[in-house]
């Protein structure tokens, strides 16, 4: 086996056996990855204080294995952030939810040039914790942005004319947009819409 470290923002959990737990999360490089965390629920010096939970961005030690069907062994996990602030709001958290979710949906095992989307994912959790940030005026353009930049990344986005500015302003500098929120809550329930009938049809892993 091969002893490796990385970062990775965290998927899925899944409860397996009486203590083990497979972890997915996507990586740097865009890549999704399973780990098997064995005696996880058990382990408070290699698991504790959630580190495994979905939406926290975290550091990896793992083992691979040789075989190309068999899940990496989860050695040890440290929280890099928790991003506890979007987990105070309701709407916050389930979005932050969604958009883990389509990362998910879209991410694929093997692909190590899909940085994007793990950018994507991480700017997205990183805003919806921006503390003391009004998210009555916000949330519907950190929304609209997510939806329209991952069907971009998709290659399956139609065009239309009031797309640009969300589009061509980085994630990292939403709040240029304000004077758009209006427009943003026009567009960001039917973004949605197609966001979930693209991630029900498409043939994803």
């Amino acid at each position: 086996m091969v002893k490796q470290t990385g970062t990775f923002i965290l998927l899925r959990k899944v409860r397996y056996g009486e203590a083990d737990l497979i972890i997915t999360g996507i990586s740097a490089a865009g890549e999704k990855k399973s780990f098997l965390a064995r005696s996880a629920l058990k382990s408070r010096k290699r698991f504790g204080g959630g580190v495994l939970e979905p939406l926290h961005h975290v550091k990896l030690s793992y083992s691979d294995k040789s075989g190309k069907q068999q899940l990496s062994i989860l050695d040890e996990a440290q929280l890099l952030n928790d991003f506890a602030a979007l987990k105070k709001d309701y709407d916050l958290l389930q979005f932050g939810l969604f958009a883990v979710e389509c990362i998910a949906k879209v991410s694929q095992e093997g692909d190590n040039m899909s940085d994007s989307l793990y950018n994507l994912l991480g700017h997205c959790l990183k805003n919806l914790s921006t503390e003391n940030l009004n998210y009555q005026l916000f949330l519907p353009i950190l929304k609209l942005q997510f939806f329209l930049k991952i069907l971009a990344e998709q290659g399956v986005l139609e065009q239309e004319i009031w797309m640009p500015p969300f589009l061509q302003t980085p994630l990292t500098h939403f709040a240029r947009l304000e004077s758009l929120s209006n427009e943003a809550r026009t567009h960001a329930s039917r973004m949605e819409k197609i966001v979930r009938e693209y991630l029900a049809h498409a043939h994803l892993s």
